[in-house]
């Protein structure tokens, strides 16, 4: 017998195909999206736990005072106040693989790290520079120290040493340890001050 509903089913059937040719490329499209924002979130806390708006020096090579002025919103005195040496001890292991960090320590891959912030950069004896860090003049400043971890090669073009430290506060960590490698106190830190007035300090070029 023929089933009296059979037009009917048959229109159904049609009708939930056109759906699905048309609902599912959608539904799937926003089901993408949304899975990618929420990565996207995850990364820039990953990068950025504290939430801290900090542009690296490193970032900022070729970009004008005036056109950096409204995303840079702590200088890097101002990160550095919320380092701390102990966890950068733990996380300068990664130094360690190539440079002594105890006092009185010989050169290694790399060379002694021993009162290297504030001294003349490639300055340690015994040790053979590359002749790009040769041709840098002036001493380890924070600013500089600090592009330098952020993108060693990309910083200073031909270095032997190959870093890049992109975690904002770990980078500190690292630097308010190496402050504490001296015989006397631990260098001071920048002024926590705007930092466009800092920025100067950053264009000059840790050894290797």
């Amino acid at each position: 017998m023929k089933d009296s509903l059979f037009s009917n089913k048959l229109a159904a059937a049609a009708l939930l195909t056109l759906l699905l040719a048309i609902g599912l490329p959608v539904m799937m499209n926003t089901v993408r999206t949304l899975a990618s924002g929420h990565h996207g979130h995850e990364k820039h806390d990953e990068e950025n736990p504290f939430h801290l708006a900090y542009i690296p020096y490193a970032k900022l090579e070729g970009v004008s005072a005036a056109a950096g002025a409204e995303e840079v919103k702590m200088s890097l005195g101002c990160m550095l106040a919320e380092a701390s040496a102990d966890r950068g001890a733990r996380g300068a292991a990664i130094c360690a693989s190539c440079h002594s960090l105890e006092e009185g320590g010989g050169n290694g891959t790399g060379p002694a790290l021993w009162n290297v912030m504030g001294r003349d950069i490639a300055s340690v004896d015994g040790y053979g520079y590359t002749s790009a860090l040769q041709g840098v003049e002036g001493e380890w400043t924070f600013e500089k120290m600090d592009a330098y971890l952020y993108d060693s090669q990309g910083y200073v073009s031909g270095t032997q040493m190959a870093q890049k430290i992109r975690k904002d506060n770990k980078r500190m960590d690292i630097l308010a340890y190496l402050a504490t490698l001296n015989s006397g106190e631990a260098l001071a830190f920048p002024a926590c001050e705007p930092a466009g007035e800092e920025l100067a300090d950053a264009s000059g070029v840790m050894d290797g």
